[in-house]
């Protein structure tokens, strides 16, 4: 029999991505990061890394740009936390399906910032790529340009964008009882 009361794909990874990026706020809030940035380099990291790994359950965890890590629960998508000297930036973006897809969280402001890529930003990224690897990386590009989608954000990342900003994300994430986490929406 058919349940009206089924939750959509969307809805389900909406819950799923605000949930995961709360308790990551949460337990690193302004209070905490101030803690956390008087540790040296390696303490931070060992901070982070139980942090994560006790949030996902997993052992994903690396340090590129930032730290980037994964959930199980989200092959879909690749959270990357940039810290900066007195700040964190905590990033959710889309791959593949969810290609377009961006869900930033900043420390200095308190608020979260939900974004679509548009097309140009997409193709500028490409010639960027196909600059850094030049000719000497063409068969890295090939395989590359076989496996990304068209440089557009797809319709999965725009259902999943139009979810975020629904009210009840509002209500419950950006305007809680104690105004915690604004929301904004680019």
């Amino acid at each position: 029999m058919f349940n009206i009361f089924r939750k959509n794909e969307y809805e389900i990874i909406s819950i799923k991505i605000k949930n995961k990026n709360y308790k990551i706020t949460e337990k690193l809030n302004k209070k905490e990061f101030k803690k956390f940035i008087k540790l040296g380099s390696k303490k931070q990291k060992e901070y982070l890394k139980k942090l994560i790994e006790g949030i996902s359950g997993t052992d994903y965890f690396a340090q590129v740009f930032g730290y980037t890590f994964g959930f199980e629960d989200l092959p879909q998508f690749n959270y990357i936390l940039s810290v900066s000297e007195d700040n964190y930036n905590l990033s959710v973006a889309g791959k593949d399906e969810y290609f377009g897809f961006r869900c930033d969280y900043l420390l200095s402001e308190n608020v979260f910032c939900l974004s679509l890529r548009t097309k140009e930003e997409n193709e500028k990224e490409h010639v960027e790529l196909k600059n850094i690897l030049g000719q000497a990386s063409k068969q890295v590009l090939n395989a590359y340009e076989k496996n990304t989608m068209k440089y557009e954000t797809t319709k999965k990342a725009k259902k999943l964008h139009d979810e975020m900003i629904s009210t009840d994300y509002l209500n419950e994430f950006s305007y809680d009882k104690m105004k915690k986490n604004p929301m904004r929406v680019i």
